[in-house]
């Protein structure tokens, strides 16, 4: 099964509600009380999402955060790119078996499966942008269904 971290999760829900602010700047405090989390983690992820290019600050009493580009710009490989997870799905490269190496590292049958996955989980996830996630669950289901 496919495992996406909590910090990756609430960045993604974080940066769907500034998409949901179409373009005005929102507060940290503000997002943290929509999604229920602690505003110390909010910080957290801020920091990832500027560092990844996706986020801006602006200083002063009114500050607060805003998205680099249009909603529809941002691709959701590029949110999880940003928040440390460059290849969403498996990677064999957590080897844990008994030897040094894999056995199979000189002629693999799963790897190429591996491979697939991975390419068309990231070609699913460059397809699929902010400003597609900001309606209602039953939008996007039939939207995300019609990707597959």
């Amino acid at each position: 099964m496919l495992k996406i971290s909590s910090q990756e999760e609430f960045g993604l829900r974080l940066l769907v509600q500034m998409a949901r602010a179409e373009n005005q700047e929102i507060s940290l405090s503000e997002l943290a009380e929509k999604e229920g989390i602690s505003l110390t983690y909010v910080r957290k992820i801020f920091g990832i999402l500027r560092h990844g290019g996706l986020v801006q600050a602006s200083k002063g009493f009114q500050g607060g955060y805003s998205l680099i580009k249009p909603a529809k710009q941002i691709n959701l490989k590029e949110v999880f790119d940003a928040l440390k997870n460059p290849e969403i799905g498996f990677d064999c490269s957590y080897f844990s078996g008994n030897l040094s190496i894999c056995a199979n590292h000189g002629d693999c049958a799963v790897r190429p499966l591996i491979s697939l996955l991975n390419s068309k989980i990231n070609d699913f996830l460059s397809n699929i942008n902010l400003s597609q996630l900001v309606k209602e669950e039953r939008e996007v289901m039939f939207h995300l269904a019609t990707k597959v």
